[in-house]
């Protein structure tokens, strides 16, 4: 069993997260769209996610979380093909798992506080996926002993009381060494529709959300570009003319404020 020690190298200040050997060019990356600002329409600018930016915001690398990943990408390659993913209209189901739901709400931009991210333990390793606007559904499912038997059973038993201290210390470090020697393996040698089978559903059941509040920075994300105000930031807008006297009279309309029309 191979120590895990030399590969979690110094790698600079904003890459010592990831093991040398998890190299973000390699690894499969997500293209995706969001909202401009808080009550902005769809910005048509896609941005790339990377590995290494799950495992900042999830707090560490894990099988769990490259498991994750591995399904997400063969979710969307056969839900959206090379299209983007617009995390202004997307809901996600997961089993409530800290690695899995992290990497599920990421990618899609499902919230549970808005009901866009619920909770379904029978799913294992998967996601359902549900387009909001088109109300299409697709599920990915792990193959059945991709990951060892052996494994997900100590993941069971490091959880539970009654070990000592000393065994613990032990076996945490064995278990860990374990969970990425299958991840360079078997997980980094395989592509992910090899063991992560997504289909498109007929029908979604839904299970119940744990919070349903208004999301309000995706209200707006289908209204179109302004044809006669555009900020100069706007990628819209080719080579784009400013006209002050236009943005003087907007300008001045948005001062009078909202119920001043």
């Amino acid at each position: 069993m191979t120590s895990v020690a030399e590969d979690n190298v110094t790698r600079g200040p904003e890459k010592w997260a990831m093991a040398s050997w998890l190299d973000d060019e390699v690894l499969p990356r997500f293209e995706v769209l969001d909202t401009r600002s808080a009550q902005g329409r769809l910005d048509i600018r896609a941005k790339t996610v990377f590995v290494s930016d799950l495992v900042l915001a999830h707090g560490h690398a894990c099988d769990g979380l490259l498991r994750g990943v591995w399904a997400m990408r063969a979710l969307f390659d056969v839900a959206f093909g090379d299209a983007p993913i617009d995390r202004s209209d997307l809901l996600v189901v997961s089993k409530n798992s800290p690695c899995l739901g992290d990497v599920g709400a990421y990618l899609t931009g499902g919230r549970a506080r808005f009901g866009t991210h619920r909770l379904d333990d029978t799913l294992g390793v998967g996601y359902q996926l549900q387009q909001l606007s088109s109300g299409r559904a697709w599920q990915v499912r792990e193959e059945s002993g991709f990951f060892p038997a052996l494994i997900v059973a100590w993941e069971a038993a490091l959880l539970r009381e009654g070990l000592s201290e000393g065994d613990m210390s032990e076996l945490l470090a064995v278990h860990e060494a374990a969970q990425w020697d299958w991840v360079r393996e078997h997980l980094l040698t395989s592509a992910p529709e090899d063991h992560y089978f997504a289909r498109e559903l007929e029908h979604l059941e839904l299970p119940a959300p744990l919070y349903e509040a208004r999301r309000s920075d995706t209200v707006n994300r289908l209204v179109q570009a302004p044809v006669t105000l555009s900020g100069p930031d706007d990628p819209t807008v080719i080579n784009p003319v400013a006209d002050e006297r236009t943005l003087a009279s907007w300008a001045a309309r948005y001062q009078h404020g909202p119920d001043n029309d």
